[in-house]
């Protein structure tokens, strides 16, 4: 494969990757977003419901300990579900896909690069005839013009 059709499919790997990531982050956004509306409405009647219901029997510092106790569980449940990262398969074989060709640049750059490293040494051995080349004409010269003299 040629390096330019690598970096082809390398961007067009990770592109696509991207776009997924993309809208998996845009729907847990949106989706998390109304969560935490609605949550933070339900929240607050819930609460002023659960006070009113329990502040007769244990008193108000009571019953303010007891629903605090209450939003100290639930934030913990959902610190702990928001902390859990789940992994889709289209996401890991998108991954996959990515280092794959990831893998075919690096060779084909690798290829190039001992390609362009053999034309150096080349140019390094022409170069270097060249210079001997005139280093003997020169050295001729001077043998010839020694003679005539």
């Amino acid at each position: 494969m040629s390096t330019l059709n690598s970096v082809k499919l390398y961007g067009r790997v990770a592109l696509l990757r991207r776009q997924v990531l993309l809208q998996q982050l845009i729907r847990r956004a949106v989706a998390g977003a109304l969560a935490v509306a609605a949550f933070v409405t339900a929240a607050g009647l819930g609460t002023y419901a659960l006070f009113l219901g329990i502040v007769a029997p244990l008193g108000a510092l009571g019953a303010t300990l007891t629903i605090a106790a209450l939003y100290l569980v639930c934030s913990l449940l959902l610190l702990a579900y928001t902390l859990r990262e789940r992994r889709s398969p289209e996401l890991q074989a998108l991954e996959e896909m990515e280092a794959a060709a990831l893998d075919t640049l690096t060779a084909d750059t690798q290829g190039m690069a001992q390609i362009v490293q053999a034309a150096g040494h080349r140019v390094e051995t022409l170069g270097s005839s060249l210079t001997l080349g005139i280093g003997i004409v020169s050295a001729l010269r001077r043998l010839l013009a020694s003679r005539k003299s």
